[in-house]
């Protein structure tokens, strides 16, 4: 089965309302103060820093010859036994195994959702690239192949999604959680939403949460997004006062007391489509991407040529490296679309230094603004907050700027960047 080609993943985030958390929002959130404390709750209000819709960080890359585009072939996954089913679907479904649930609350959501089934295809559509990998994952592990849908419900699986309390990725950790989860976060890369990295770390957090209330998934769920402590003063109430003490019966927030429903609501209309009038998009029970690696640093626009892919499919697959750039001096790992990987490798060693980057680091110093540091190394205000995604002109003394270098200014950035050494 081939790949389906073109696909829509921009909905308006007006239109998705109904179908995913009002917290999420389609922004990215600067790393730089993101380390604060997060307390019990994922929702805790948003720390000092930025929000701005993501923009390439690559100008004026050289493409003085076009590469021949690699074979893309959909592979079967070879690491593990080859799947007896075709499509992604027919393998969550068989393997399904929360409790059967039938509440007005879980109805009203299935509502929310198939009132508008086209836009809930395209929503569903979006999880594409990733939802291989993450079914595999959670095959592995013995879990739920319900737990494959939460990102629909955290972030309509966009790793680009932030919320206002600042979780960030498909699985929507906060920086607290994540550095407690032991997913990297610094200037150069967030691994909240590094697909690879915050699967696995969602998958441990999971699996934890699972223990900690004794292999009660729904419980566990509403950590997940509460935070334990509130869960357990929920039960410890019901306890007092002799009510049930399971999800359905709990004093929870708002967003926690929907939680479990939209993702049960899913759960149905995936089990029977036809019964709700929907027409799950295509996605073959195949790897989607493969990896690179890559030591050194090597912007992502330039590596996205070497694969033979456009740069929005690019980013998608990688969407960690928040400066569109991999960090110094370290191996870092690239995805890439499935039967690229050898022929990118052989690129990208084949790549002379000087074409690896097009951009360079200024340290910003005391007295600096955007309108000299951009007239110092030949660019333009406008090129500095794309490049930095920046929604403003505030710049902060000791914090790093990316510089975007074309092969006009390449002379004067070089001389610019000497006089800083």
């Amino acid at each position: 089965m081939m790949r389906l080609t073109n696909r829509m993943y921009r909905i308006l985030t007006l239109v998705l309302g109904m179908l995913i958390s009002a917290t999420v929002t389609s922004t990215i959130y600067l790393p730089n103060t993101m380390l604060g404390d997060q307390g019990d709750s994922r929702n805790k209000t948003q720390e000092k820093g930025q929000e701005i819709m993501p923009d390439n960080c690559c100008m004026n890359v050289s493409r003085s010859h076009e590469l021949p585009v690699p074979d893309r072939s959909l592979q079967a996954d070879t690491s593990d036994e080859p799947m007896a089913v075709g499509d992604v679907w027919e393998w969550v479904r068989t393997a399904f195994s929360l409790p059967p649930v039938d509440t007005d609350r879980v109805r009203r959501h299935i509502d929310e959702y198939t009132k508008h089934p086209y836009l809930l295809e395209q929503l569903l559509g979006r999880a594409e690239p990733y939802l291989y990998h993450v079914v595999k994952r959670l095959e592995q592990h013995g879990m739920p192949a319900e737990l494959a849908l939460l990102p629909f419900v955290e972030s309509a699986y966009d790793p680009f999604a932030t919320s206002p309390a600042g979780a960030a990725g498909v699985w929507q950790f906060m920086p607290a959680t994540a550095v407690d989860v032991g997913l990297d976060l610094d200037w150069w890369y967030d691994g909240r939403r590094d697909i690879i990295a915050s699967t696995d770390a969602a998958i441990g957090y999971l699996q934890q949460l699972s223990k900690d209330f004794d292999g009660n998934w729904f419980l566990a769920l509403a950590a997940y997004n509460a935070g334990s402590a509130r869960v357990r003063r929920a039960i410890s109430h019901n306890r007092e006062t002799g009510e049930p003490v399971d999800y359905w019966y709990l004093a929870l927030p708002k967003e926690t007391r929907s939680y479990v429903p939209k993702l049960i609501a899913l759960r149905a209309i995936i089990s029977n489509p036809d019964d709700f009038n929907v027409k799950l998009p295509a996605v073959p029970a195949m790897r989607y991407f493969g990896t690179v690696e890559v030591e050194g640093q090597i912007e992502l626009s330039v590596a996205a040529r070497l694969a033979g892919v456009s740069l929005d499919e690019f980013l998608r697959l990688n969407p960690g490296y928040d400066r569109s750039l991999t960090p110094p001096d370290k191996m870092s790992t690239l995805l890439v679309p499935i039967g690229v990987e050898h022929v990118m490798a052989e690129r990208i060693a084949g790549l002379p230094e000087d074409e690896r980057i097009r951009s360079i680091r200024h340290q910003i110093r005391t007295g600096d603004n955007l309108s000299t540091i951009a007239m110092r190394y030949g660019t333009t205000v406008s090129a500095l907050r794309k490049v930095n995604r920046l929604s403003g002109s505030k710049i902060i003394a000791g914090e790093m700027l990316m510089i975007p270098v074309g092969d006009r200014n390449q002379k004067i950035a070089n001389a610019g960047y000497a006089s800083l050494m």
